[in-house]
Formats: structure tokens, sequence, C-alpha cells
């Protein structure tokens, strides 16, 4: 028999709301996200607050400016850096249907 007491402190779930990561992540997906992970990774996916938001999409650095590209649309965004708090990286995705 294994128990798990321990709790992970810089890990959060959140759910999916909205379709602008489509097909990556989904309505309704379970998304882990490392408390973490703030430093941004090109390429990477993060969840951050953005004008009193948060957001959920893949983050590419360049620099003070930050694109923020959503896999639903082919436009994105650039924003100043310190325009945007990172809350994490998103290190797992949980569809519904699994």
């Amino acid at each position: 028999m294994i128990k798990n007491d321990a709790v992970i402190p810089n890990y959060s779930g959140f759910i999916m709301s909205g379709s602008n990561m489509s097909p990556t992540i989904n309505q309704g997906d379970h998304i882990v996200v490392d408390l973490d992970q703030k430093a941004i990774r090109s390429g990477e996916i993060y969840i951050f607050t953005y004008n009193q938001s948060n957001v959920v999409c893949s983050l590419a650095r360049d620099g003070d400016i930050v694109r923020l590209i959503f896999d639903g649309t082919d436009k994105y965004f650039e924003e100043l850096q310190t325009n945007i708090s990172v809350i994490g990286r998103v290190i797992s995705i949980k569809s519904l249907a699994e």
C-alpha cells in the first residue's frame, strides 16, 4: 500500500477556459503549472497575468520584448516583459477525454 501525504508546494492546477490554445490545450483541459519556473524559455507554454486576466500561451522572449503566441490563431502579440507577470510554466496537460 502506498500512501502519499506529500504536498508539492510549487505546483498548481488550473482548468483551461477558452479555445485560444486549441488544439494543444482545449476548453476544460486540466493543466499543471510549476510555480517556480518563471524565467521565460522561448517556445514553452506559461500561465501569466496580463491586463488583469490569467492567460495561457506560448512565450518567446527577445530582450525586453515578449511575443505571446496562441495556437488557435496565426496572430501573436508583442509586449514588454514588464507588462506581464509570469505565474509559472505549464508542465502537464490532461484532456477530459483521457
